[in-house]
C-alpha cells in the first residue's frame, strides 16, 4: 500500500510539475514571439545570442546546486534548507560579475536598439539563477505550489504584454514583462520559503561549511553543467560566427518550440528521481530506471509527431512568415529533445553511484564533439545543419559515451529498458 501511495504520489507531482513548467513556457513563448515579431529576425537575433551568453553564466553561479540541493534535501530536509540560505550569496556574487563583464562586451559589439534587451534578458537570466527554491517544492512532491505562483506570473505579465500591444507602445517596454517572467515566481517563492521554514542566523562557522562543500561537490558538477550549457547553445554561437544574427533567431525559434515542451518528460524523470536515489539495491535501481526511460520515450513521440504535422502553422501563427525557416530545424530539435530527456535519466542514473568525475569528463569531450560537427554542418547546412549536429550530439552522448562508465552499467540500463518495452509488447 505505501508503495502504491508514493507511485500516486510522484504522479500526482508530476502533473503539478507539468502544469506549472507548462504556465512558465507557454508565457515565455507568447512573450517573446510577440518581441520576435515587433523586433525582426536580426535584432531578436541579437538578443538570443546575449541569452545565450547570460544562461552559460547562469549555470556558473549556480555551481551544480540545483543537483547537489536536490540531492541533500532528498536526504535530509533541514540540511537542504541550511544550503540553500548558506550559498545564495556567493551566487550572486558570481552571476554578477561575469555577467557585468559579458554585458560591457555586448554593448561594444551590438546596435543600440537592442542594448536594453539584453540589459533586460540580463535581469531575467540572474532570477533563473538565484530561484532554487521551487526545487524544493519539487523534491517535497509540492510542485503545486510552483504552479500556483507561476500562474500568478504569467497572468500579470500577459495582461502587461496585452497593454503594450494595445496602447502601441515603445517595444523597449517588452522587457519589462521579459524581466517579470522571472522576477514575480522568484520573489514569491522566496517570500513563501522565509515565512514558513526555519530562517534563522546561521552561524559563519557553519556557513563557511556549506560554501566549502558547494565549491568542493559542486565543482565536478559545475564543469559539467557549464559545458552542457555550452554545447546546447553552440549552435549559436557558431551560427552567429559563420552567418549571421538573423539566422541565429530563426534557430531560436526553432528551439524555443522545438525544446519547449522537454518540461513534461522531465517532470516525470525529477518526480520519480528520489525514489532512484533512494534505492540502495543496485538490481531493484536499474529496472526503476529502464521503467523511467520507457516513460519518457512513450511521453516524447506524441510532441515529436505533433511537432512535424502542425509546427509549420504554429511558427507561421505566432511568429509570422520571416520565421517559417525555422520549421524542419524544429522537427529534428523535437527528436533531440528526446534523446536529451532519456540522457538526463542516465545521467542521474550515473550520480546514484557517485559517477560526477566521468559526467564532467565526459560533458568536456562532449562539448568538442559537438563543437566540430557544429561548425561542419553548420557550414554546409546553415540553420538546418545546426539542428542535426544537436541531434548526433545528444544520440552519441546518451549511448556511447555513457556506456564508458563503470563497466557499462547505462548499457545495462539500456538493455533492460529495451527488454522491458519488448515484454511490454509481447505481454
Amino acid at each position: 500500500m505505501k508503495e502504491w501511495d508514493l507511485k500516486r504520489n510522484i504522479f500526482t507531482n508530476s502533473l503539478w510539475m507539468i502544469l506549472e513548467k507548462a504556465i512558465a513556457i507557454l508565457g515565455l513563448i507568447f512573450v517573446t514571439s510577440y518581441v520576435a515579431k515587433y523586433v525582426g529576425t536580426e535584432i531578436f537575433g541579437e538578443i538570443a545570442y546575449a541569452t545565450s551568453l547570460f544562461q552559460i553564466v547562469q549555470v556558473v553561479s549556480q555551481l551544480g546546486s540545483d543537483v547537489l540541493i536536490f540531492k541533500r534535501i532528498s536526504k535530509n530536509t533541514k540540511s537542504g534548507i541550511k544550503l540553500i540560505q548558506s550559498t545564495i550569496f556567493i551566487r550572486i556574487m558570481i552571476y554578477c560579475i561575469l555577467s557585468l563583464l559579458i554585458l560591457f562586451y555586448l554593448l561594444k559589439e551590438h546596435s543600440e536598439f537592442s542594448h536594453v534587451y539584453m540589459v533586460a534578458a540580463m535581469l531575467s537570466c540572474f532570477f533563473s539563477a538565484m530561484d532554487v527554491y521551487s526545487i524544493y517544492y519539487d523534491v517535497n512532491l509540492l510542485s503545486k505550489y510552483n504552479t500556483i505562483v507561476n500562474a500568478l506570473g504569467l497572468t500579470i505579465t500577459l495582461l502587461i504584454r496585452w497593454i503594450i500591444a494595445f496602447y502601441e507602445l515603445k517595444p523597449e517596454f517588452l522587457c519589462i514583462p521579459i524581466i517579470l517572467t522571472g522576477l514575480i515566481p522568484f520573489v514569491i517563492r522566496f517570500v513563501l520559503f522565509r515565512i514558513n521554514e526555519d530562517s534563522s542566523y546561521i552561524p559563519f562557522k557553519h556557513m563557511k561549511k556549506y560554501i566549502m562543500y558547494m565549491i568542493k561537490a559542486g565543482s565536478t558538477i559545475v564543469i559539467s553543467s557549464v559545458s552542457v550549457a555550452i554545447y546546447t547553445r553552440v549552435s549559436v554561437i557558431v551560427l552567429g560566427f559563420f552567418l549571421d544574427k538573423e539566422s541565429v533567431g530563426v534557430y531560436s525559434v526553432a528551439a524555443s518550440l522545438g525544446m519547449a515542451w522537454s518540461f513534461i518528460p522531465n517532470s516525470f524523470i525529477t518526480s520519480s528521481l528520489p525514489s532512484i536515489f533512494s534505492e540502495k539495491d543496485n538490481s531493484k535501481a536499474i529496472v526503476k530506471a529502464a521503467n523511467l526511460n520507457l516513460l519518457v520515450f512513450f511521453v516524447c513521440i506524441p510532441f515529436i509527431v505533433g511537432g512535424y504535422l502542425f509546427g509549420f502553422y504554429f511558427i507561421k501563427l505566432l511568429y509570422g512568415d520571416s520565421y517559417i525557416a525555422a520549421y524542419y530545424p524544429m522537427v529534428l530539435l523535437c527528436i533531440a529533445t528526446m534523446f536529451a530527456a532519456l540522457g538526463t535519466v542516465a545521467s542521474r542514473f550515473i550520480t546514484h553511484y557517485s559517477g560526477y568525475s566521468f559526467l564532467s569528463k565526459k560533458t568536456i569531450l562532449v562539448l568538442f564533439f559537438s563543437l566540430i560537427l557544429s561548425c561542419f554542418f553548420v557550414k554546409y547546412h546553415g540553420v538546418t545543419g545546426a539542428a542535426i549536429s544537436i541531434v548526433i550530439t545528444e544520440v552519441l552522448s546518451l549511448t556511447l559515451f555513457n556506456y564508458l562508465f563503470n563497466k557499462g552499467i547505462v548499457f545495462k540500463l539500456h538493455l533492460k529498458t529495451v527488454g522491458k518495452a519488448l515484454e511490454r509488447i509481447n505481454g
